[in-house]
Formats: C-alpha cells, structure tokens, sequence
C-alpha cells in the first residue's frame, strides 16, 4: 500500500498502531497525518454552512483589497460627488425651464438617489471585471461588501442634501438598500463578461454593451413601444370608490353595461423598463417614502404604471377592484431580470473559461 512503511511483522515499536495511507496530490509533509477512517454523514467542507462561511471569508480577502486601495475610493467618492453635482444641475435647469410648476422640495435628493443607483451599477460592472476569480457566492459577497461601502458614503451624502434642501430622508434608506444589490448583481455581470473571452478588451465591450442598456436602453425602448400600447378597450361605471392618501383609486365595484373607452396597456412594455437601477431605486423607495408628498406620489406612480391602465380606469372589462390579480412589485420583477441577465453572462462564461483552460493544458 502507497505510503505505508512494510512490515514484516506486528511486533516491535509502534506495531499496534494502525496503518494509514496517504491520499491525494500535493499534501504538506509536515501537517499531522490522521488515518482514514470512515465516517458517516456528508464531509462538513459540504456543508451549506461552512460553505457560506468559505465563501464569505474569501468575498471578505477580495473586498478588502479593494478598501485598501485609494483608487477604490476616489471612485467611490467621485460617483457620490458626480451624482450629487448632476441632480443640482438637472433641477437648476429644470426650474428655470417652467417644468415644475411650483417648488419640490425633494426633487434633488430624488434624482441624487436615482443617479447613485446607476452609479453603484457602473462601479459594481468595474469592480466585478477587476476581481473576477472565484465562486459565484464569492463574487456575489464580495460585491455587496463593497456596495456596503459605497452605500455609506452615498448615505452621508443624502442626510446632507436632504436636511439643507429638504426631501423625504427615508429615500436614503431605499437608495442604501438598492446600491448593495446592484454592485452585487452587476459585479456579478462584469465578473462573467470578463471570463467570457480570453481578451480582456472584448469582455469590456461585451460589460459596456450589458450595461448601458440596462441602466439606460431598456427605458429607451420602453418609451419607443408605449405609443403601440394605446387601443380601445371596454369598461363599465364603478362604484363605491375608495381613495388612498395621494388621491389615487385603491377599490371599487362595477355596475352597468360595457362602454368603449381609449387606454393605454403599459403592462406589456413596461417590465423592459423595471431592470434599470434608477427605476429600481423608485420602486424600492414608495416602500420608504409616504405618499403625502410629490416625491412619494411619483413614487408610487412607477408601481401603477407597472400595474396597466387597470389602476387608472377602473372597471375595465367589467371586473371589479377584489377579482384583479395582485400586482408584482417593480423592484422583484427589476431584480429578477438583472438576475437573468447575471446568470445568463456567468454560467456561460466560467464553462467558456474552463474550455480554455483545459485547451491548454493539453497544448502545454
């Protein structure tokens, strides 16, 4: 037997001991050697567990390279700054076009957390791409620890915005939350587009392709196909109408005949639209914000919008407000499909990788 010394007999010292064998390639000579004995049940390293924890203790090595590195913070500190600079520019301009017709007062922060939204996409795709190696869980741990990072910062920053220029303060909580998930979910998308080919260059273009239309085709297209959506439809006359706080149409019943009326169907393209960060971010912050104000009414117009004409016209086909399916949450559906996406650019790639590199063992 390999590793076993011969022995012509039992006698002698040591002799009673029991024989053990070596296994496995590449052991450490000076490690202490147990024998192999059978144990039941499965190997503890399988363990979902201790998996999570190996996994979490090698996200940790890989995040923590990043957090001691400047390079890491100055993009941090830049995508707040950057962020912060455009939501300023957009309602300076904005106001002095006429385009609200009285003051929101929350309207800076709205749009500094939308543009952080697709900040943590774009920094979480490049962070992914540096630190692609390792597992799945490992690159997914290791993007929201740094998402936690930038999300600390672009959480000071809110406060900061939202007690000088006011706004709903609970928007920051929502913009925390969805910074974490999307440096997770895109640096899952970088990590995969940079295993895709052996070419670094070409696994960039294929992350800058992914993410800009995540973070700003989808809504191109959606804005593109909602004219298709609008036709006749039929509807009958509710009654008994109930109102939430913002003024909007919670439940009715419906009497009468059927009448023709015009509506828009923007169900069908609007789930284009719910994979980009910054709607993410609305649909995640009408869960935070109250609807008794303009930012938390517009809010939760993300979520009607996502709902169909049927929120806006009530009765439609003659059905009342209790036989209407629940809505889906925008944030599921947006996160659902970044997911898609995540899996459909990593699964792929790691296998393409693994072909590679077993080419070229056997090149070597």
């Amino acid at each position: 037997m390999a590793g076993v010394p011969d022995r012509p007999g039992g006698s002698g010292p040591g002799g009673n001991e029991p024989e053990y064998e070596v296994i496995g390639g590449g052991m450490i000579d000076d490690q202490r050697r147990m024998a192999d004995t059978p144990r039941a049940g499965s190997d503890s390293r399988t363990h979902p567990g201790a998996v999570f924890r190996t996994a979490a203790g090698a996200a940790w090595q890989s995040a923590r390279n990043s957090f001691t590195s400047w390079w890491f913070w100055l993009a941090c500190a830049a995508g707040v700054a950057l962020a912060w600079g455009l939501a300023a520019v957009v309602v300076a301009w904005a106001d002095s076009n006429g385009w609200f017709e009285r003051s929101v007062p929350g309207a800076v922060l709205l749009i500094m957390a939308a543009i952080l939204a697709l900040a943590a996409a774009v920094l979480g795709t490049g962070w992914g791409f540096r630190h692609a190696g390792g597992s799945v869980l490992e690159l997914l741990l290791a993007g929201a620890m740094r998402g936690v990072a930038l999300a600390a910062l672009a959480c000071s920053a809110l406060f900061a915005v939202g007690f000088s220029v006011g706004g709903p303060i609970a928007l920051a909580g929502a913009a925390v939350v969805v910074i974490v998930l999307e440096a997770a979910v895109f640096g899952l998308i970088g990590a995969g587009s940079r295993v895709w080919f052996a070419s670094a260059a070409a696994g960039v273009a294929l992350a800058t392709v992914l993410v800009t239309f995540l973070c700003f085709g989808n809504v191109a297209v959606t804005l593109l196909l909602l004219p298709g959506t609008t036709e006749m439809d039929q509807a009958s006359v509710p009654v008994n109408v109930q109102r939430d706080d913002s003024g909007r149409v919670t439940s009715y019943l419906c009497v009468g005949d059927l009448r023709p009326v015009e509506v828009a169907h923007t169900e069908r393209v609007a789930w284009l639209a719910a994979s980009n960060p910054a709607l993410l971010l609305g649909s995640v912050g009408a869960e935070f914000v109250s609807t008794d104000n303009d930012v938390g009414w517009l809010l939760a117009g993300l979520q009607w919008a996502a709902d169909g004409p049927s929120r806006e016209v009530p009765c439609l086909g003659g059905e009342s407000s209790d036989g209407q399916a629940p809505a889906m949450p925008v944030a599921l559906t947006g996160l659902a499909l970044q997911g898609l996406v995540a899996a459909v650019v990593v699964i792929p790639g790691r296998w393409l990788a693994s072909r590679r590199l077993a080419a070229g063992s056997r090149s070597g």
